[in-house]
């Protein structure tokens, strides 16, 4: 169950990134380079990246590779059910508010809002099962993906798997490629080596 969702969100994933990649070699840019707007969108997109990335290697140490495995309800899932998920979609936003391409930064995050439902429901079905009961409870606690920090608690200590931790590193390391990228896109924008094909 785990794997086969896994596999549909990486696949689902791999094209909706592959399509605003497209528009952003190829579409217009909304605001000219350098001005306000412009800048505004880029430095809020590293910062979100940076939330992003950060929120997940929290996430990930409270999780402490028992995924499926044990319910954790403290820490990061104490103020919801879906950190990774949240995190993600925070990271997803500021991808798109880079690319200063309107269709990307309205339908991307849109395109993995509804995904990511979609896969909670799921994960959700396979959760009550295994848990039961306790997870139900769960659900009545946390919300499913909007953070509600009030509800935060974390015991005093908690066991971390260094290999583990390392893995959760790379993952938030791949967030931040997004720079170099978006980067080399416009450059290639302003040396007329790529054309704007796309009207948005």
């Amino acid at each position: 169950m785990a794997k086969a969702l896994n596999k549909s969100r990486i696949q689902y994933s791999k094209l909706a990134l592959l399509t605003a990649i497209v528009l952003m070699l190829f579409g217009r840019e909304f605001w000219a380079h350098e001005t306000v707007w412009h800048e505004t969108l880029d430095f809020t997109g590293y910062f979100l990246i940076a939330i992003c990335a950060l929120g997940r290697l929290f996430s990930t140490a409270f999780l402490g590779g028992f995924k499926n495995d044990n319910l954790i309800t403290y820490g990061a899932f104490s103020v919801v059910r879906n950190p990774l998920y949240f995190f993600s979609l925070i990271g997803i936003t500021g991808i798109a508010f880079m690319t200063n391409h309107i269709a990307i930064i309205i339908g991307l995050p849109l395109f993995f809002y509804f995904l990511y439902i979609a896969l909670i429901k799921r994960e959700e079905s396979f959760l009550k099962e295994k848990f039961g009961k306790k997870y139900e409870k769960y659900m009545q606690e946390a919300p499913r993906l909007i953070p509600n920090f009030s509800l935060y608690h974390a015991p005093e200590s908690i066991t971390v798997y260094p290999n583990f931790l390392v893995n959760a590193f790379k993952d938030a390391i791949w967030w931040f490629a997004a720079f170099p990228l978006v980067e080399l896109a416009e450059a290639l924008h302003d040396l007329k080596i790529l054309k704007e094909v796309i009207p948005f």
